[in-house]
């Protein structure tokens, strides 16, 4: 899953990189600036973060990576010591793309979890791997990577496990928090 996530970052930069004398540009607006942002990085970035277990290290990189693209958009060096908060509020992004990873995360975890049981992937999703295990600690595993998202907005599993099947409840929950 690491390779996967630095695969991605390294994906993320590339294209990052190939629209910055765009982002450069005066004469083009930051609305148009945002909307390449959103629509080609963020996109490559993201993609198949729904499968992801990200560690802190790998939510640093994302969010580094996002940095220096909205401070290329919004022409802030990073020597004038301005804030992340402001950068993301000049460039109008509400949410950073570690919240937006994670909101993909959850909004699978709610299909998965209303997924008929016969079918592949729920049967995958349920299953326990039989046999003995390496030596060390146990990876964290996708399931525990739900749990500890839903933990740090202060939501129970159990109670989640509940709420998928109200649909309208669970978007509330996963768009909303």
């Amino acid at each position: 899953m690491k390779d996967e996530v630095n695969h991605r970052i390294d994906e993320g930069k590339r294209v990052s990189g190939a629209l910055r004398s765009l982002w450069r540009q005066r004469t083009l607006s930051l609305e148009a600036k945002r909307g390449m942002y959103e629509s080609i990085v963020l996109p490559t970035l993201l993609y198949g973060c729904e499968a992801w277990v990200m560690n802190v290290a790998a939510r640093r990189r994302l969010e580094a990576v996002e940095m220096s693209c909205l401070r290329a958009m919004c022409g802030v060096n990073i020597m004038q010591r301005i804030r992340s908060l402001e950068v993301r509020r000049r460039c109008g992004i509400t949410k950073t793309v570690v919240q937006r990873a994670e909101e993909g995360l959850l909004r699978w975890f709610g299909h998965v979890e209303r997924m008929e049981r016969n079918r592949m992937t729920s049967r995958v999703y349920q299953s326990v791997v039989e046999g003995r295990r390496g030596r060390g600690r146990p990876r964290k595993g996708w399931r525990e990577g739900v749990k500890e998202v839903l933990c740090a907005r202060g939501l129970d599993f159990q109670q989640a496990c509940v709420s998928v099947f109200d649909r309208s409840e669970w978007r509330q929950m996963v768009f909303n928090t």
